[in-house]
């Protein structure tokens, strides 16, 4: 199951490199995903797997609520990487793209993922080489987005004939993905959260700034300008432009 229409891994680990430096500022949603990932652990570990950390927002989380767990977390985007390092220099970090990873079987109690799973061209071989390498009784927490997410975008794209290019699955794809890998003791759950942002511009701006914009393909000249229009004029709260993102949590155990 491919996730996106078209998806240049390295077109992607270039503009989250480009955008290493003010994710922090434009990744608000994200931080917030990691905190309620965080809450939810269920049982201290000894060993954990931090998967596309990012600049280290999870990984500095897990390290001060577990302070004597061996942690290493992986991202493909070097300059990600080495902000991540210097927030957590007691963590282990691996360049990698996650759908490369062989990690030894049984080697992890506590597997965690945020905002990056929906980015995976090949999920159900992934997610069993993830819980492969689980510990007896380990846990997986994972977050990221559904298709509700930009609904608002999709809509006035869809409206001028194109569409954004990634299809985020819902909450019961992944439940299914997860049974499959074999594991057990699935709880997914699903909300949507409302921002507001000045104007379509603003809001555009803000995902390009953390590195996660997928634009669409062939726009003609125009179009994306006439987009933003109509959705300044569709989706203004008043005092600038809604958008929603649909959070997907994911949790279970091996």
């Amino acid at each position: 199951m491919a996730l996106a229409v078209t998806l240049d891994k390295e077109a992607i680990r270039r503009r989250f490199d480009r955008a290493a430096a003010a994710y922090d500022i434009f990744s608000v949603v994200q931080r917030g995903m990691a905190e309620r990932l965080v809450e939810q652990i269920e049982r201290e570990p000894s060993s954990i797997l931090d998967l596309g950390c990012g600049t280290g927002y999870l990984t500095g989380l897990l390290a001060k609520r577990f302070p004597r767990a061996q942690i290493t977390a992986v991202d493909f985007a070097p300059a990600m990487l080495e902000l991540a390092r210097k927030r957590v220099p007691s963590a282990r970090f691996l360049a990698r793209d996650i759908e490369e990873l062989e990690p030894e079987p049984g080697s992890y109690d506590l597997i965690v993922s945020n905002a990056t799973i929906q980015w995976l061209t090949e999920p159900e071989m992934t997610l069993a080489h993830l819980v492969e390498s689980l510990a007896p009784q380990g846990e997986l927490q994972l977050a990221t987005f559904g298709p509700r997410t930009f609904w608002e975008l999709d809509h006035v794209l869809a409206e001028l004939g194109c569409e954004r290019g990634l299809r985020l699955p819902p909450a019961e794809k992944w439940e299914t993905l997860l049974a499959g890998a074999g594991i057990s003791r699935i709880r997914a759950h699903s909300c949507e959260e409302r921002f507001s942002y000045p104007d379509c511009a603003a809001f555009l701006r803000s995902v390009k700034s953390s590195g996660a914009g997928y634009t669409p393909h062939f726009l003609a000249p125009g179009t994306l300008a006439e987009g933003m229009r109509r959705y300044d004029e569709r989706f203004s709260n008043g005092s600038g432009v809604t958008v929603t993102y649909e959070i997907v949590t994911l949790s279970a155990e091996r």
